[in-house]
């Protein structure tokens, strides 16, 4: 508890931090780098040819490996059309600084002061090779310099960071070879809680992630620090024990002022998200070898670095959804009723057109084409076929269709005010309905993660399951773990490879973003699902990917290839794509 004057000093220190944020964003040319990062990623991408991702900085920013880090926003000139062409710059000018390779390339530690002054230094050759690639950029370099150089006059300092960033360190994950081993039997269970809180982080640049030493926290002892009322402070090195409380919206105060670089690793359940959006965790190191109970099948996982399989790597335990949720099926066919008899008129008509089969010796009407053709033989000579009519005579299913949903703690975020994963077990329940009415073979599963050693793969309804029990299981599916999608496509494959089907589709519904406790995440993990999704099109098995969720549009396309995605931020929208996919489906049939 606050003492009182305490209390009074922490609510004035909150009442004048928030007037100066809300002074800040009602500035008119204030530029956001979250509004113009689509057509920033186009233009890096474009310069260098590499799958650039932009992220926010903690200040200048610069690049590291095939990562930008830009200013959050952008208000020092004013008119919004300058503030955008600082952003086009800083862009032009780290491309060009990445294709000269002038950065850290070592694993040691520099102080930021040495990386502004190392990027100042080498400006001249990225600056030459600029201004003769793109002439318009040395007239925005002359005003940059112009105007940082007047605003600094009367301090005598000589500060152009933000014009050249400055150098951050490559390929940190070289420096991390041990591997997870003191963690205990909770990676195996689900959490029983969920996330009470979530609050978004300051930029953050660069992540260490350091596995909770449980020995350390058991030994700790007390320490009693007088500190100022409200502060957080960064991790030194010294484990304390966890408690469990959900206090983080009482320190988002203190939480704006810390640099978070380093994060700890735990196999407890949170009960709080301060989020960050930041791809290439690559500091994670991969989880030892440990002896495993219970049937499970083991998966090879691609390596990118060796252009390499490692055999066996991961463990997928196959279970079967036994809760049911009778409650939820009928809420959901409830609220959605009318969307739902749309999209079966819809998905009906595609049925339809798809299910007349041309070119035979009787039918319901005439082939128009093939009556075209019979005018064209009997004219030039020859003997027409008579073909010329339409059946409606339903063609022989020969389609499996296997539905995937992400039930990663991801799921258990929102977008667009809707709940990922109700979304998800939403779409699965309606188009469970009409893939029932059309007698087509489908399976629906799930999954989610606990390091390498165990991955989960939950069937909810089997290919030769009776969905009239099975559609009564999709509203129990509750999110847990991480997300190794890489594995979860291969035992989909499995799956489908026991079907004596010709087309054949794994349609996963996800938020895109492989992640998971161990060495999961950036370019190891997106590498591995695009290697899944190889192994999948080398069967003859075809995928596709669903997500709602706006920042998916960055890094989808990298593992899916164009024409094999949709993005989505709403319920409906996903409604109305599933027609889109199905019309597709059949076009394959």
């Amino acid at each position: 508890m606050f003492e009182p004057d305490e209390y009074i000093f922490t609510k004035l220190a909150y009442y004048f931090k928030r007037k100066k944020k809300e002074k800040e964003q009602a500035i008119s040319n204030a530029v956001n780098l979250i509004d113009i990062k689509p057509r920033l990623l186009i233009l890096a991408r474009a310069i260098t040819g590499e799958s650039i991702e932009i992220y926010e900085a903690e200040r200048e920013g610069g690049y590291k490996n095939d990562n930008f880090f830009l200013p959050t926003r952008f208000v020092e000139f004013s008119s919004i059309e300058e503030n955008i062409s600082f952003y086009t710059f800083r862009v032009l000018y780290l491309s060009v600084q990445k294709n000269l390779d002038l950065n850290w390339n070592d694993n040691k530690e520099h102080e930021l002061l040495e990386s502004q002054q190392k990027a100042e230094e080498t400006s001249k050759l990225v600056l030459d090779s600029l201004f003769e690639q793109f002439p318009i950029s040395e007239k925005y370099h002359n005003k940059f310099i112009q105007f940082f150089s007047e605003k600094h006059k009367n301090n005598n300092l000589r500060d152009f960071s933000l014009i050249y960033g400055k150098w951050m360190r490559n390929n940190p994950e070289e420096n991390y070879e041990d591997t997870l081993q003191n963690f205990t039997e909770k990676v195996k269970k689900v959490d029983e809680e969920k996330p009470k809180t979530i609050l978004k982080s300051n930029a953050v640049e660069e992540i260490i992630s350091v596995q909770v030493d449980i020995k350390q926290q058991e030994d700790a002892v007390l320490q009693h620090q007088f500190e100022k009322v409200e502060t957080a402070e960064e991790f030194g090195g010294n484990f304390r024990d966890f408690d469990g409380e959900d206090e983080l919206e009482d320190h988002s105060n203190a939480l704006e002022d810390i640099n978070m670089k380093y994060t700890v690793r735990v196999d407890d359940t949170v009960h709080s998200v301060y989020q960050a959006d930041f791809i290439e965790n690559t500091t994670v190191s991969e989880s030892a070898e440990i002896d495993s109970k219970g049937y499970h099948i083991k998966y090879d996982e691609w390596d990118y670095k060796t252009r390499a399989y490692k055999p066996d790597f991961c463990k997928v335990y196959p279970k079967t959804l036994l809760k049911n949720d009778v409650n939820y099926y009928k809420k959901t066919l409830n609220d959605n009723r009318t969307t739902l008899a749309g999209l079966r008129k819809m998905l009906t008509t595609v049925n339809n057109k798809f299910q007349q089969q041309r070119r035979q010796p009787q039918g319901e009407e005439f082939d128009i084409d093939a009556i075209t053709d019979l005018f064209v033989d009997v004219h030039s000579g020859h003997t027409p076929s008579e073909k010329i009519y339409i059946s409606k005579r339903k063609k022989e299913k020969d389609l499996s269709i296997l539905l995937l949903l992400d039930a990663s703690l991801s799921s258990d975020g929102y977008a667009a005010g809707n709940r990922v994963i109700d979304v998800e077990k939403q779409v699965s329940i309606l188009f469970g309905e009409i893939l029932e009415d059309f007698n087509i073979d489908f399976s629906i599963d799930c999954f989610y993660s606990k390091t390498r050693n165990h991955s989960s793969y939950i069937t909810i309804k089997d290919f030769d399951e009776d969905w009239q029990k099975a559609k009564f299981k999709v509203g129990a599916v509750e999110p847990s773990g991480y997300t190794r999608i890489g594995s979860a496509l291969r035992h989909s494959g499995a799956m489908l490879d026991k079907r004596d089907t010709k087309n054949k589709w794994v349609v996963l519904i996800s938020d895109g973003k492989p992640n998971d406790y161990d060495k999961y995440e950036g370019k190891y993990g997106v590498n591995d699902v695009k290697q899944a999704l190889r192994e999948l099109n080398e069967r003859n098995i075809n995928s596709y990917a669903l997500a709602i969720e706006a920042q998916a549009k960055y890094y989808l396309p990298q593992m899916f290839g164009q024409n094999h995605y949709q993005i989505l931020t709403t319920p409906v929208e996903l409604l109305k794509s599933l027609v889109h996919l199905y019309e597709k489906i059949k076009h394959k049939s």
